[in-house]
């Protein structure tokens, strides 16, 4: 039943690829035949997210054979509001308790890929992170970050700064300032910041500068380091 998507056969003594296909449904809803030569012993791989293949497939000639792989999937749908007010975000998408990158996929799409749970990362500042998301099979699952909003940080000089959420009492690293600009916009995540700055031209740390700021979904807001 799963359909449309690419299959790559190898030769699997030699390594070559032989024949892509894309997977199609004939007019009666059935697999498609497919005429090949049978002479090679083949691996098919099929180029699901993340992909799937079975090997040592042997073809007699002049018969007709089933092969038979498991590809269920199901679509995760990334929603964004107002897509055009602020630039898509990304997304990495990893199987559940992996490191190893399977897709990045942008907010306001829909991407297909193998039943299972999965964690993503959303790359937005600060990050967000969702872990044990489930895509079931022909379903669509739908998720949604809150929608940003925009802070414009100010100085009187060139200096050194960074940006900080709090975590159960810890500040938490998530973004330095361009230490060549007076002014930078910054596009962030609703919630509570703190901003450390020291100018250039100080020479000693008591001139460091700490503000604390909110950021509100869809609104802008100034904060002075000065």
């Amino acid at each position: 039943t799963e359909t449309n998507v690419n299959m790559t056969f190898y030769d699997q003594h030699s390594g070559a690829v032989k024949y892509n296909f894309i997977h199609t449904l004939n007019s009666k809803g059935n697999p498609d035949t497919l005429v090949i030569d049978p002479l090679p012993i083949y691996k098919i791989v099929v180029h699901t997210i993340p992909a799937v293949s079975k090997d040592s497939i042997i073809f007699t000639p002049g018969k007709h054979t089933t092969v038979g792989i498991d590809a269920p999937q199901g679509y995760l749908f990334l929603k964004f509001d107002n897509p055009a007010e602020f630039k898509k975000p990304l997304a990495i998408i990893r199987k559940r308790g992996e490191m190893k990158t399977l897709d990045v996929q942008e907010f306001h799409t829909t991407e297909k890929y193998l039943v299972g749970k999965y964690d993503i990362e959303v790359l937005t500042l600060p990050r967000i992170n969702l872990e044990n998301v489930d895509v079931s099979q022909s379903k669509t699952t739908t998720l949604q970050i809150p929608r940003p909003g925009l802070v414009t940080l100010m100085t009187n000089n060139q200096g050194y700064g960074s940006l900080y959420v709090e975590e159960k009492g810890l500040l938490k690293w998530i973004y330095n300032l361009d230490d060549n600009l007076t002014k930078e916009t910054i596009v962030l995540q609703p919630g509570r910041y703190h901003a450390v700055y020291r100018p250039k031209n100080s020479r000693e740390s008591l001139y460091t500068v700490e503000k604390d700021f909110s950021v509100v979904s869809g609104e802008s807001n100034i904060v002075l380091l000065y």
